[in-house]
């Protein structure tokens, strides 16, 4: 069985497998929807993303801004697309949830307008000169690709790859040599030497849950990763609702963050997507719980997971750090391939 370490900051969050093998959400505030509501949210909600029909206007609205070669410094981070970014860490490179496939499902056919990119990738794998670490958040097809896996292995056969529990076996399967493969549980905690110095990665608790088939519902665990150097602090959330108990004990225990990378997309409708996505508002709460120096939105502006209008983020991002009374500059939105120092 699940259980809760508390409701205190200072407290931590745990989880653990039942007799079947299977992961339970901790938190009271996570439901899973039923097969109507399911029904409800596909094929009867009111569909707002207002997506153009031509790419030209999406290139319009939503340009590209390529300046990874122009940042020299130690520290930066590169927003690909969705949840996935490049981080520069003491010279050391770390991708998170790398995405770089045309479609987020496993039927790669252009069936669903739901699973098909409708922004290519701010930074191609042709463009990506080292990898030396990549974390892995949950199997969510938008946030665990195959395709993008093979490749990376392929052009970076030295990195390391820190995943949730349960998932060690899928990339052995993949072909990733298993002594690559860090696997941790919520807490857990693994530092490794790399060529340019030693980073230390931290699974961390998030509210969401897990599936890649039909039948696997929570086989596998969904996390949160601290990523730390000798000067630099980062979070990031992977994919998560809110609560008041988890982020506030990550920032206890961790914080504060230099950068937190903080999802802020496929939020709407709230009544189906708030146990496992937090909207803008509930983003800003998480950015103050974990005493972030500086967040970067993430998770939009890529697949049309949820229903809000597809340009909707940034602005309801900006509208709640001003009734947060939350500067502005602290917490951003980047074009896609736009990099910068932090």
């Amino acid at each position: 069985m699940a259980e809760s370490g508390g409701d205190t900051a200072e407290s931590k969050c745990t989880i653990k497998r039942d007799s079947s093998g299977y992961f339970h959400n901790p938190f009271p505030e996570f439901k899973f929807l039923s097969p109507y509501e399911l029904y409800r949210f596909l094929f009867r909600e009111k569909d707002n993303t207002g997506l153009p029909s031509k790419e030209s206007e999406i290139e319009q609205k939503l340009p590209f801004k390529k300046n990874f070669d122009n940042v020299s410094a130690d520290n930066s981070v590169t927003w690909i697309g969705h949840a996935s970014c490049l981080l520069k860490m003491a010279g050391n490179f770390v991708l998170t949830d790398p995405v770089f496939s045309d479609h987020c499902s496993v039927v790669q056919l252009n069936l669903s307008k739901k699973t098909k990119r409708f922004r290519r990738p701010g930074l191609n794998m042709e463009e990506i000169e080292e990898v030396d670490a990549v974390v892995i958040s949950h199997n969510h097809y938008d946030h665990l690709d195959y395709n993008s896996v093979l490749a990376i292995n392929k052009k970076f056969p030295e990195s390391r790859w820190f995943v949730p529990l349960g998932l060690k076996s899928w990339f052995v399967s993949s072909g990733i040599a298993s002594d690559r493969i860090h696997e941790m549980n919520w807490w857990d905690e693994e530092s490794h030497s790399f060529k340019n110095g030693k980073l230390t990665f931290t699974c961390l608790p998030a509210q969401h849950w897990s599936l890649r088939s039909g039948f696997d519902r929570n086989y596998t665990l969904w996390c949160g990763w601290r990523i730390k150097s000798a000067d630099k602090n980062v979070y990031f959330a992977g994919d998560t609702g809110y609560n008041d108990r988890i982020f506030k004990q990550i920032g206890h225990h961790f914080g504060p963050f230099d950068l937190s990378l903080i999802p802020i997309g496929a939020y709407e409708p709230r009544k189906y997507l708030k146990c496992q996505h937090v909207n803008p508002e509930e983003a800003v709460k998480v950015h103050q719980d974990v005493k972030s120096k500086w967040s970067l939105g993430i998770h939009w502006g890529t697949f049309q997971l949820g229903y809000e209008h597809y340009l909707a983020p940034p602005q309801d991002l900006k509208d709640a750090l001003k009734e947060a009374s939350v500067e502005e500059d602290s917490f951003v939105t980047f074009q896609h391939g736009e990099s910068r120092e932090f």
